[in-house]
């Protein structure tokens, strides 16, 4: 039966860690049946020590228990610094929040199951800890139903996305962070979601090795570069941009070990070539995903972090022909904070017992609730 009680409506907070693992992004979001409104937002920077730790711990096949139940409550107590620290720079009380969504921090995703080992996701960071520190209800493991239900628990945000676009609209939200999805709306349904594979992962891996740098500002250097057609050919035929949606993919699978186990010698080719080669490589991903599952021309509205790399968004739309390439400034919300507002939405949904038939994004099957309420 649908809930019939009131509708619980108002200000939300949205907490996301990505990929990056360098701040926590905190979206403040009001919304009702009929909005969606970014309030306020801020970043709480991660120490470079933890940043480290947590890369490290993401793609390491050893670790110690005991340290990730540490880093459990140590990024619990960040998240609720993070949504404390929001609410003191927009004036604004605790008590005027309904719910707190939290992603926690992914330190393993794998979807598919291998041989007689089920799937599982893995994220981190004590909603336990950010309830009792902020005094407000937290909303988080939002991945774990869906994975039970037989879906890839990955992506969620393309329910914020037709949320955001609306009921009769069609267009594509593609967001490129560290690894790069994308949604297909077509008037207000969502054809497919899905991980289109590396986003900015691959180019950030490789800015940091050579240049010292956490990322190519804009893709200049990718830009002096010269784009490697046969090497590019070669990584395009890995299997997974081939596979089918519904898809995810992470860290675990597109890292540096990829890149070096599908490359010959990377040491035969100048470094700002393979920038512009990798940096090709999420752009084909991405406009090819997009082109082979959309039913018809639509206006793609990319965000976070690939949407500040001009390099980067001039490839994707030569690869994305008559698709005009735009951001989700033209909806209404900053590039930058789409994701940390989607989490805000997942809680407002939560909270309010809506379920979701997300076939056509994980695979899953059934109305599925996403995410486990922690009371304040």
């Amino acid at each position: 039966m649908p809930n019939s009680t009131p509708r619980k409506s108002g200000l939300f907070i949205g907490l996301m860690s990505g990929t990056s693992v360098d701040g926590i992004d905190a979206a403040l979001v009001r919304i009702d049946d009929e909005s969606i409104q970014l309030a306020h937002t801020y970043t709480h920077n991660l120490p470079e020590q933890l940043t480290a730790e947590l890369h490290r711990l993401s793609l390491s096949e050893t670790f110690c228990v005991d340290r990730i139940g540490q880093l459990h409550r140590i990024l619990g107590d960040l998240f609720a610094e993070a949504s404390l620290c929001l609410m003191q720079q927009c004036g604004a009380s605790m008590t005027e929040v309904v719910a707190i969504g939290s992603h926690g921090q992914t330190i393993r995703h794998r979807p598919d199951a291998v041989g007689s080992a089920p799937a599982f996701t893995w994220q981190i960071g004590d909603a336990h800890t950010i309830a009792q520190k902020t005094g407000v209800t937290t909303v988080a493991d939002f991945r774990g139903r869906d994975l039970a239900a037989g879906g890839q628990a990955a992506p969620l945000a393309p329910l914020f996305h037709r949320a955001l676009l609306g009921e009769t609209q069609s267009g594509v939200v593609l967001n490129i962070g560290g690894l790069a999805n994308a949604t297909i709306l077509n008037k207000g349904q969502i054809d497919h979601g899905f991980d289109t594979g590396p986003g900015n992962t691959l180019i950030d891996t490789w800015c940091r090795e050579h240049l010292d740098r956490p990322f190519d500002t804009d893709g200049e250097w990718a830009r002096t570069g010269n784009i490697q057609p046969a090497l590019l050919s070669h990584w395009l035929g890995d299997a997974y941009f081939a596979k089918a949606p519904p898809k995810s993919t992470g860290r675990e699978y597109f890292n540096h070990d990829w890149l070096v186990a599908n490359s010959a010698s990377l040491s035969r080719y100048q470094p700002a070539d393979i920038a512009a080669t990798l940096t090709e490589l999420t752009a084909v991903s991405c406009a090819q995903g997009i082109i082979q599952n959309a039913s018809a021309p639509a206006k793609i509205y990319v965000c976070g972090g690939g949407a500040h790399n001009a390099f980067l968004m001039e490839r994707i739309q030569v690869h994305s022909g008559v698709y005009q390439v735009t951001t989700t400034q033209e909806l209404g919300i900053n590039p930058d904070w789409i994701e940390a507002a989607a989490f805000a939405w997942l809680a407002y949904a939560r909270m309010n017992d809506q379920r979701f038939d997300l076939h056509s994004t994980t695979g899953s099957e059934g109305q599925v609730p996403l995410g486990v309420v922690y009371p304040a």
